[in-house]
């Protein structure tokens, strides 16, 4: 029987099983019902229909979760459209360009998104996470995803 391994990432949690497949999957859902199931879920985790999916399965537009979450600032739009980008398109990371490209298609643009970003970074909610197609790459912290999970319960 085919060796398989099952790694799964959740916050600090990670775990990585290999084995049969059936052993597998089975030792991953021990191992998670055991060490998560004390665990609040996040809220994008808690209500996916409000983050991510509306009824019917459609994703949400980039500029409809702006206006779900809400944004004051640049800064909070910033945080925004990186969360968005990692947790509903699962992108690892982004790009300057990638945000202020977001921006305008939401018809929210930045004056400079790079300056934003550089004061996010500083403020230790997004961090650079090496290059992506010849541009340097961020990511959000935990901090930064705490953040837009505020603003998300805020604003329900």
């Amino acid at each position: 029987m085919p060796q398989v391994t099952l790694k799964l990432s959740i916050g600090t949690f990670s775990v990585e099983v290999t084995g049969p497949e059936d052993y597998a999957e089975k030792k991953l859902q021990e191992l998670v019902g055991r060490y998560l199931s004390s665990v609040k879920p996040s809220f994008a985790e808690a209500r996916p229909s409000a983050v991510g999916i509306q009824k019917g399965g459609k994703k949400l537009a980039a500029a409809e979760f702006l206006r779900k979450v809400g944004h004051k600032n640049q800064s909070d739009r910033a945080l925004t459209l990186a969360y968005y980008l990692e947790k509903l398109d699962a992108q690892s990371s982004f790009t300057t360009s990638e945000l202020g490209e977001m921006g305008k298609t939401a018809r929210y643009p930045f004056t400079n998104i790079s300056d934003t970003v550089a004061k996010l970074v500083s403020r230790g909610l997004m961090m650079s996470s090496g290059d992506k197609d010849s541009q340097r790459a961020y990511a959000l912290t935990a901090s930064g995803e705490e953040y837009v999970d505020s603003l998300i319960e805020l604003k329900q």
